[in-house]
């Protein structure tokens, strides 16, 4: 599967992502997978012209559009408290307070009220195209939506849709008219709105249900035609939203006035990974990954030349002379003189694309990724390649400790008389599986250490990001990335148990946080069936229980592949 698609939707992402920070003024609100995340909260979506959004940019920008409105201006609380329970009723309650929110974007946001009208109409030609106005359901619920967004942000219904509706619109007028004429009234005060909200979500159910009396099949019909859903979000039970990492407050933290200690570094050891692994074994999980890799069939060079384009910088290389445009070529000045018709006394610039980028793959060795194991080391192998023959200075780093339950380090603790909040409580222990400036063919052995079982114990994240952008600002590079790949927040026992559960979380924050203002380090993370979003802006979360494919190889590229520092939106693939 080509980047490009992949790519683009992560650019889509990103610029919806800041769309709706801007607009709502909090920066914990990102825009991944589809799904609106307000921290590590879902937040849902249930007007009925907010579900089936295409990916395309004018439809996406829309929906967050909306979305931050409705944030803006609509009190969350408020309106559970009086949402009905009924499905029908709930629909057209939803509908009318999204429509509300909407109808409020200011008169200097040209541009949003654009995009959102565009988007409701879209979704109404599609409601038509199914065939569903067809149905006497269909057609009431339609010409009831299509009425309330007339009246509430003033725009004018397309001559197309006016006519469809006319004639029930001219049947249900007298029943609702000074409802709507409320609604208009009271759209800037939610609390005003809600009851002539609630009394047109109610005549609309008892017309349903009355309708659905005499005509038992017609509920089914009104639902989904031709592949559109009119979804009746309430009375089905919605998908569970993806696992999301979590952290808090950290007791300990607010103590050492958010300062990072380690008690000890006695046993702390950075070691060459493929030393840990005889010689023997380490050949026989080499010729184990380079199997599965050609049992694959991944295709490298393809992108290798994706994550070239991407990544190369243009370069000047020289001058092209005798151009018929372009800069003047002062040496040419006597031809044009002696030959007015020549035009060929322009040159150009020559450009060439030059690497000038260094990427850091961080692996988390603790004992929950031991399972990953084999999908991880394929993943990073060919990646690592494809990176190479793309140009780009690759390391493969990895953190684990070097003992369980803080080891030595803990025992020095003990006999110290056990000191309040000590920091960190174990030996680290950080892996170098290649190193940026050895070459691949040489490197590629080091990565099959990964297959060692007994390097999975427990892991301290922010000392390990901090130790991998320490190694790549030595790198001679314009462009540092750093790829961190985890299946969950930092764990070490010994220090959660001798300080609290989330210490080793504000630490890793803080790490990231840092680089961020200091654009030295382009950090992501790789989350393994987990969003990271908690700890890394940018990040991409993952399946890995079955087998790798080139799709989700090229999404991972994808995440090195964004842009630069200000592309730091996320998105998820499963």
């Amino acid at each position: 599967m080509p980047s490009e698609p992949a790519a683009a939707l992560t650019r889509t992402e990103a610029l919806c992502g800041a769309l709706v920070r801007a607009l709502t003024g909090d920066a914990t609100l990102q825009w991944s997978g589809q799904t609106l995340y307000q921290g590590t909260e879902v937040v849902p979506l249930r007007a009925a012209h907010q579900s089936d959004a295409s990916p395309a940019l004018p439809d996406q920008r829309a929906l967050l559009d909306g979305a931050a409105l409705r944030l803006r201006w609509s009190d969350a609380a408020l309106h559970a408290q009086h949402a009905p329970a009924e499905p029908v009723e709930r629909l057209v309650y939803e509908l009318l307070e999204q429509l509300r929110t909407e109808s409020l974007a200011p008169p200097d946001w040209p541009g949003v009220q654009h995009n959102l009208s565009a988007r409701f109409l879209r979704w109404c030609h599609a409601f038509t195209e199914s065939g569903l106005t067809e149905t006497s359901l269909g057609i009431l619920l339609f010409t009831v939506a299509l009425t309330a967004w007339t009246r509430l942000t003033g725009n004018e219904v397309p001559e197309t849709l006016s006519d469809l509706v006319e004639a029930t619109r001219a049947n249900i007028v007298a029943d609702i008219g000074g409802l709507l004429a409320a609604l208009r009234r009271h759209r800037a005060d939610q609390a005003a709105f809600i009851p002539p909200a609630l009394a047109l979500s109610q005549w609309v159910g008892q017309a349903v249900r009355a309708a659905q009396a005499e005509v038992p099949n017609g509920s089914a019909s009104a639902r989904r035609r031709n592949g559109f859903a009119l979804r009746l979000h309430f009375d089905a039970p919605q998908p569970p939203p993806p696992p999301v990492a979590t952290s808090g407050a950290s007791r300990s933290w607010d103590a050492t006035a958010q300062q990072y200690r380690v008690f000890t570094r006695a046993y702390d050891r950075e070691v060459d990974a493929a030393a840990l692994v005889r010689a023997a074994q380490l050949a026989e999980f080499r010729a184990q990954m380079d199997q599965e890799v050609i049992e694959a069939g991944f295709n490298v060079p393809r992108l290798a030349r994706h994550l070239h384009r991407a990544l190369a910088v243009p370069r000047r290389d020289g001058w092209r002379f005798s151009q018929e445009e372009g800069l003047i070529d002062g040496s040419r000045l006597a031809q044009l003189v002696s030959d007015p018709q020549d035009k060929a006394i322009f040159k150009d610039e020559l450009q060439r694309p030059a690497m000038e980028c260094a990427v850091a793959l961080l692996l988390d060795c603790s004992g929950s990724m031991k399972a990953h194991a084999p999908s991880v080391s394929l993943l990073v192998d060919v990646l690592g390649r494809a990176l190479d023959m793309a140009g780009v200075a690759v390391e493969v780093l990895g953190f684990s400790t070097g003992a369980w339950n803080g080891g030595r380090a803990r025992r020095d603790w003990q006999r110290a008389g056990r000191p309040e909040f000590p920091g960190r409580l174990n030996e680290r222990l950080h892996l170098v599986f290649k190193a940026g400036t050895q070459a691949w063919r040489r490197g590629r052995y080091g990565i099959a250490a990964l297959r060692r079982p007994d390097l999975f114990r427990e892991g301290m994240d922010g000392e390990a990001v901090e130790w991998a952008c320490q190694r790549l600002l030595k790198l001679p590079a314009q462009r540092r990335i750093l790829m961190v790949v985890s299946d969950g927040c930092p764990m070490d026992t010994a220090t959660h148990q001798c300080n609290d559960e989330h210490y080793l979380d504000q630490h890793l924050r803080q790490v990231v946080a840092a680089h961020e203002r200091s654009a030295d380090v382009e950090i992501c993370g790789l989350g393994v069936g987990l969003d990271l979003g908690v700890f890394y802006r940018r990040r991409l979360a993952i399946e890995l229980d079955t087998p790798l494919d080139d799709a989700r190889l090229h999404d991972v590229a994808a995440l090195l592949m964004q842009g630069r520092r200000a592309a730091g939106t996320p998105s998820r693939r499963g």
